[in-house]
């Protein structure tokens, strides 16, 4: 009795002793994969692949440790892959926890026996902590492989193992993963691998370098042979390889940065179009560039999907490398179409209001024409064809540079102003950093009869538009209608049918030329400058950037987004839109009134102050310190001071108007 008393108990703590010592195994072990985790790093660095709209090659980058891998999972691969890969690898795939003991035991009774490694015990799961953390073969790495094969199944169940191992399973040279393997040996995605394909990709991870395709392909054949037997077929008499649909373009590169910049990885199915795309970066690269210069481009479609995005062409000058369709630059005069637009939506001015190209102060700004030539009375139409200054601005006043700033935003283009500065007139002249894509977006609401919507450079049949009507579909019409009767650039001639819509812009210091066109529903806007921001003297948007601009928008087809051509009013204008009426009395344009003025030099020679007015009626009339001047007629009016100091000037017109102002003298 008492034996049986203490047989029981014997019993009892066993079974106690192995229950704590399992809970502290299990502890140990939980405590083990917190402090220790796997290295996940290489299964989560991805290479960047772009193709175009019909799936063809456009460009591509290698992932950040430098392997060319895709994301995959096994649902997307063909399943004979998978049955393959098993009967191959891991038999016992399903059951085991990450170690196999039935594969442990035959291999160390073979090297018992025969004195040397005939067959290992590695299972899937220890490749795959192999490839997460590559090391030379050893008794220590067999072991840490095994410790790290039963914690990624703990972690990840089986199926997450197998998602590890396609994604890294080494596939020759520097080609890793079942979906890199396949587009780039066979061309195609391995959803739909053949059974010699899904063979040669189960055999390539043994020994990826000696039975490379391309290099050794009877080795790659005789490794299939056995693998391909499991499923009673013989391998073919040649490898199936299509080396031409997997090779790699570079004809995106700056696409490509840009998607790498934000973070995307994989296979991108863009809108580009790989013909368009390098029909574009030909002519860039036959076109001369400005001096230490380069160029840009983009082509978009009437629907908003870009075509061609060439941020630079590869010139060779200082910042060259930069992506000019995303670069912050002057606009220069490509803005004006959209300020006369606004004006028409708002019923301020119409094509035909006739406006006064004269010098005009407004506040303390104070533009000029860019040949320094004023024209007079001229007609909206003729304003915006020839891009005279003084009636851009008087139109940005009228509707408000901050209401023009806002619906710009609104509509979704981005506009950035000096820091510190708010909304204002310059805006008209280039006074504002805009990007290319912004201006594409503009020019392609006139395209799409007014509608502005963000560009689209990737396909996603997810994408919803949202699109904002920047003005009606009558004053697009009408601002193509004015646009066509842009002047050619040298050497361009005109036809009485011409369908080509445009409009030019040259930034402040001839840092940079802009041409933007819109042709058939498809828009072209075109950059050449200095990318580094320096000067480039000379240079305009008319004579360098239009004959490009024009030259792409020749090899664009006549798509079916045609626009009606707009049909100009044959009845009179409204009495309220003749002319647009000019601020009564005169207004002392130079010096400005509270200004300080530097007359005097070092040896006391006082240099004539100028003075400038503009509105009223002429003649003028000078006064200065209740002296009246004596100007002959014709001549410029000015004024000699008699010594520093505080200056009262006074202007009257011809009708008894007058304005004034006090400025010191030094």
């Amino acid at each position: 009795m008492i034996l049986h008393i203490r047989g029981k108990r014997r019993v009892f703590f066993g079974i106690r002793a192995f229950v704590l010592g399992g809970v502290c195994i299990g502890g140990i072990a939980f405590v083990a994969d917190r402090v220790f985790p796997p290295d996940l790093s290489r299964a989560q660095a991805y290479a960047l692949i772009l193709h175009d709209q019909d799936g063809h090659s456009l460009d591509a980058r290698v992932s950040a440790d430098g392997y060319w891998r895709l994301p995959i999972k096994p649902m997307d691969i063909d399943p004979v892959y998978q049955k393959l890969l098993l009967k191959t690898e891991d038999r016992r795939f399903w059951w085991h926890p990450g170690v196999d003991p039935f594969a442990v035991m035959r291999a160390a009774g073979q090297l018992v026996i025969r004195g040397h490694i005939v067959s290992g015990g590695s299972t899937l799961a220890m490749q795959t902590a192999r490839l997460l953390t590559p090391h030379r073969h050893s008794w220590r790495g067999k072991i840490e492989d095994a410790l790290r094969a039963i914690q990624l199944v703990w972690r990840y169940g089986h199926r997450g193992v197998l998602n590890l191992y396609v994604t890294l399973a080494p596939e020759g040279g520097s080609i890793e993963g079942v979906r890199m393997g396949s587009l780039h040996w066979f061309g195609h995605e391995p959803k739909y691998l053949s059974p010699s394909e899904a063979a040669l990709l189960v055999a390539l991870p043994r020994r990826p370098t000696a039975l490379r395709p391309d290099r050794h392909p009877k080795a790659a054949l005789s490794a299939m042979k056995p693998i391909m037997a499991h499923i009673h077929m013989l391998p073919p008499e040649s490898l199936p390889l299509r080396l031409d649909k997997g090779r790699t373009c570079h004809d995106a590169p700056s696409l490509l940065a840009h998607e790498w910049h934000m973070k995307v990885r994989g296979v991108v199915r863009t809108t580009l179009d790989r013909e368009q795309q390098e029909t574009v970066l030909r002519i860039l690269h036959m076109s001369n560039p400005p001096r230490r210069g380069g160029w840009a481009a983009l082509v978009v479609r009437r629907n908003g999907t870009v075509a061609a995005w060439v941020g630079n062409a590869g010139n060779e000058c200082p910042g060259c490398a930069a992506d000019m369709v995303l670069a912050w630059r002057s606009p220069g005069s490509t803005l004006k179409p959209f300020i006369y637009g606004l004006a028409f939506q708002q019923g301020l001015l119409s094509s035909e209001t006739l406006m006064q190209d004269k010098v005009a102060r407004f506040s303390s700004y104070t533009p000029r024409n860019y040949d320094r030539v004023f024209h007079g009375a001229t007609t909206v139409r003729t304003a915006l064809q020839q891009s005279y200054n003084l009636p851009a601005v008087r139109a940005l006043d009228l509707i408000g540079a901050r209401y023009f700033t806002q619906t710009l935003l609104d509509s979704g283009i981005d506009i950035r102003l000096p820091r510190g500065a708010s909304p204002n007139l310059a805006i008209a002249l280039g006074g504002a950093g805009v990007r290319m894509l912004d201006l594409g977006q503009l020019y392609n609401a006139l395209a799409r009869d007014g509608l502005s919507a963000p560009l689209k450079v990737v396909r996603s049949e997810e994408q919803k538009e949202q699109s904002v009507r920047l003005f009606s579909r009558e004053v697009a019409q009408q601002i193509l209608s004015i646009l066509r009767g842009t002047p050619l650039p040298t050497g361009m001639l005109n036809s009485p049918d011409r369908s080509l819509a445009f409009k030019t812009g040259t930034s402040y210091g001839q840092r940079d030329a802009w041409a933007a066109g819109v042709r058939h529903g498809w828009t072209v806007v075109v950059w050449g400058g200095r990318p580094d921001g320096a000067p480039s003297p000379g240079i305009t948007g008319l004579r360098v950037a239009a004959p490009v601009m024009a030259q792409i928008m020749d090899t664009l087809p006549n798509g079916p987004h045609t626009l009606e051509p707009f049909t100009r009013a044959s009845g009179r204008i409204a009495p309220s839109l003749a002319a647009l009426p000019e601020k009564s009395g005169p207004h002392l344009v130079s010096p400005p009134d509270g200004a300080t003025v530097e007359s005097f030099s070092d040896d006391g020679t006082a240099t004539p102050i100028g003075f400038e007015a503009t509105g009223g009626t002429a003649p003028y009339r000078w006064i200065v310190n209740g002296h009246v001047l004596n100007i002959p007629t014709g001549g410029t009016p000015s004024w000699v001071p008699d010594g520093p100091g505080f200056v009262h000037i006074t202007v009257i017109d011809a009708e008894g108007r007058s304005a004034s102002a006090t400025v010191r003298v030094r």
